[in-house]
């Protein structure tokens, strides 16, 4: 199952490596929306409540938008929502009259630039690689590394780490198999994953 079914299905160990993943990108947008250290972990804790409320309805869309992108507007909302609070404005029922209210609260994020967004979703596969490499031997960590990520042939690390280059080649597929499963539906198709 992936980490999102995994979630869903209240697996805790899946809730602990999903806010491994994308704490510290909530953390960063809470942050640039200029909110303090104490007021960042309530609005924190907010947006994963409301990410475990609403995650079964998540489907991803890889053309159109990403878990990110979804996840930085549940921050958004929060955030905006702990402006409103502090201000002490009373929430808008609907209508004109509380999208003018709504209005005075200015948006605590800017638009979402394309480069910041490949740059936060390589984060999340740098933390998810770092997440799973403790489930691996060393010389089979370094033996996909080298092959997935330096682009040596397997033949050529084999050589050097001792393996043959069938044992290097079914390290490099069992890794990428495992992080793909960690990756799958939260990260874009665009982002690079090493040996993908």
């Amino acid at each position: 199952m992936s980490l999102l079914q995994r979630a869903c299905a209240n697996d805790q160990l899946a809730w602990q490596q999903l806010v491994h993943l994308y704490g510290p990108m909530v953390h960063r947008w809470c942050k640039r929306a200029g909110l303090k250290e104490d007021d960042i972990a309530d609005v924190f804790q907010e947006t994963f409540r409301a990410v475990a409320s609403y995650l079964d309805s998540f489907k991803p869309k890889h053309s159109v938008g990403s878990f990110r992108s979804w996840l930085r507007s549940i921050a958004k909302t929060k955030i905006v929502d702990h402006y409103r609070r502090r201000g002490r404005q009373p929430v808008g029922e609907g209508g004109s009259e509380a999208h003018m209210r709504f209005s005075n609260v200015p948006d605590p994020l800017p638009e979402d630039d394309e480069e910041e967004a490949q740059t936060e979703q390589a984060q999340v596969v740098q933390r998810a690689l770092e997440m799973i490499k403790p489930q691996f031997t060393k010389r089979n960590w370094d033996a996909f590394w080298r092959v997935a990520v330096d682009g040596e042939s397997a033949v050529d690390v084999a050589a050097d780490v001792g393996m043959s280059a069938q044992a290097v080649r079914q390290a490099n597929y069992r890794i990428r198999r495992r992080l793909r499963l960690v990756l799958q539906d939260i990260v874009d198709e665009g982002v690079s994953i090493p040996g993908a």
